[in-house]
């Protein structure tokens, strides 16, 4: 899927039917407008925000925030950093944590190291892929992980052999 391929099908979900308000404020925004682009000889350490779609073509260590927009990292663009993006499309190499409100897909030429957090994942024939995938469809924060209770098995540890009783604390609840 290219960039052109994002578009129109972001382009596809702002005519679904919904109110006028929503058309109206999310057509401007990615519709009409080129994305930006990180030029190969480029290189940024820090964080990257904005308010329109990017392809990376150059190199990003630190964080990239795209909350509502697209990201494409093209086949010579290398991210080392945690994504948080509408739709991401990785072509080359990505280190760190993907959060897509939408989509992740990883292409062929595409290598990712890191987990994936999205509602819909496309591991596409041919890439490589390092981490873990949640698709929880639910609208979670990235905080939501730490908070996250333990899960402990119901039983008791085994007692040791030659002891009669278990240690104390050796319970689990």
């Amino acid at each position: 899927m290219s960039q052109k391929e994002i578009d129109a099908a972001s382009a596809g979900a702002d005519e679904a039917p919904t109110s006028t308000t929503a058309k109206a404020s999310s057509s401007p925004k990615t519709g009409s407008r080129k994305p930006a682009t990180i030029g190969p000889s480029i290189v940024i350490h820090g964080d990257v925000t904005g308010e329109e779609d990017l392809v990376v073509d150059g190199s990003i260590e630190g964080t990239v925030n795209f909350k509502d927009n697209n990201l494409v990292v093209s086949e010579n663009g290398r991210v080392t950093a945690n994504i948080n993006a509408r739709i991401i499309r990785v072509d080359g190499q990505v280190k760190g944590e993907l959060y897509g409100s939408e989509q992740v897909i990883i292409s062929p030429s595409g290598k990712v190291k890191g987990d994936i957090r999205a509602p819909r994942v496309v591991l596409e024939d041919g890439c490589s892929f390092k981490g873990s995938v949640d698709m929880d469809t639910e609208n979670s924060t990235v905080g939501d992980r730490a908070t996250t209770p333990r899960l402990r098995p119901a039983t008791t540890r085994p007692v040791r052999p030659g002891r009669d009783t278990p240690e104390a604390g050796s319970l689990r609840n």
